[in-house]
């Protein structure tokens, strides 16, 4: 008996290193995205990152929010090719995350919302929203990040 108590703990203590490392390993490269989206926001005069996203849309997009030297909120989209200009607004110009939020709620009534974040599609700033209705399907609705309006969804997945 003592020794399945003994084999037991072992195994559990090495499931869970072993859960570990993958978690680890798995988060490395939007670790690294983000590392790489700071810098190049930074170097536009973001001087602390507030919140980040990893957009993967029809091209892949790092968003950084943040505050600059003179205290203004400013949203850094860093395209992920080389060689494309990072777009910078002001994140008072556009809607923000929770008035996306509320207008999900009010006019699409989700069950569950799994995400909401910054993307750009077509040079067009963009919220994209992810949630479940009530029969658990995965829905995806895109807003304009200026004037909030609805440009595209997925519904029903």
């Amino acid at each position: 008996m003592k020794k399945w108590i003994i084999f037991s703990v072992i195994a559990a203590i090495c499931l869970c290193a072993i859960s570990a490392i993958v978690y680890s390993e798995a988060m490395k490269p939007k670790k690294s995205a983000f590392q790489k989206a700071e810098a190049a926001a930074k170097s536009k005069g973001m001087t602390e990152a507030e919140s980040f996203y990893l957009y993967n849309g029809t091209e892949t997009y790092y968003v950084a929010v943040g505050n600059t030297k003179d205290r203004k909120k400013k949203v850094f989209w860093i395209p992920e090719k080389k060689g494309e200009e990072m777009i910078i607004m002001d994140y008072s110009s556009g809607k923000s995350k929770s008035e996306i939020m509320s207008l999900v709620q009010q006019e699409l009534n989700p069950d569950k919302i799994l995400s909401v974040k910054l993307g750009m599609e077509n040079n067009v700033p963009l919220w994209e929203v992810v949630y479940q209705n009530g029969s658990k399907q995965m829905n995806y609705e895109y807003f304009d990040f200026e004037t909030g309006e609805w440009l595209k969804y997925y519904r029903s997945i």
